[in-house]
């Protein structure tokens, strides 16, 4: 499995959902599918007490300093405790479930009433796979929108629906950029690549159903709404 880098971008899924989280200044928090702890990083120094969940052995070790407590399990076997959460985060992570629904009324069971899910989903509409598919070819690849191990491909449509079936009501969308700095990972500091980043932060706003890499959504459950 790859190890995941942290993105710098200000619209990427990694700001976007640290941004949230720090802005709602609500704990504890749940981070689902932490990795190697990226967002745990992000929200060092805040004071708010995050846990995590993360199956994967390795990474769970990894993301270990950065939370107060890690769940070295998945979603459907953590020991989770009822009704305590105040935020949960899915950053990338239900589109590699059985059953993405089921994931989330599991998560519900360990959030409070008033809970935030923020939650990051692949967008399968993104042009490039629009692309592909015009001309016969959806190939799975190690990583990205077709990652060979996704078990769900989402639009924005079709994830808000699958957030309505769990009893979630979507307060806000938002896209992301494709990840440049996983492209091009020694150009960050070249000029070229800032204008690369522009561009792009203007196709978003232009056109973000065709040129989102993700969809970063914050919901409620949606009786309390």
């Amino acid at each position: 499995m790859h190890h995941y880098r942290l993105h710098r971008d200000p619209r990427s899924s990694h700001q976007q959902i640290i941004g949230h989280v720090l802005r709602l200044g609500r704990q504890p928090v749940l981070d689902v599918g932490a990795a190697q702890g990226i967002l745990g990083r992000l929200a060092e120094g805040s004071g708010l007490a995050i846990d995590a969940i993360e199956p994967h052995p390795q990474w769970a070790e990894h993301a270990k300093p950065h939370y107060r407590r890690v769940y070295n399990t998945t979603i459907e076997n953590a020991p989770l405790p009822q009704r305590e959460y105040r935020v949960v985060l899915c950053g990338d992570v239900l589109e590699h479930t059985v059953d993405p629904v089921a994931a989330l009324r599991r998560l519900s069971c360990a959030a409070t009433e008033d809970a935030t899910f923020i939650v990051s989903l692949p967008n399968v509409a993104h042009a490039a796979v629009r692309a592909m598919l015009l001309f016969g070819h959806f190939p799975r690849m190690e990583r990205g929108i077709l990652d060979k191990t996704h078990l769900h491909f989402f639009t924005r449509d079709t994830a808000e629906a699958m957030l309505r079936q769990a009893g979630l009501k979507v307060v806000s969308a938002r896209p992301t950029g494709v990840p440049l700095d996983e492209l091009w990972w020694r150009g960050e500091k070249k000029l070229t690549y800032r204008i690369a980043v522009r561009f792009q932060h203007l196709a978003l706003d232009l056109a973000p159903r065709l040129f989102g890499y993700q969809w970063v959504f914050v919901a409620r459950r949606a009786e309390a709404t």
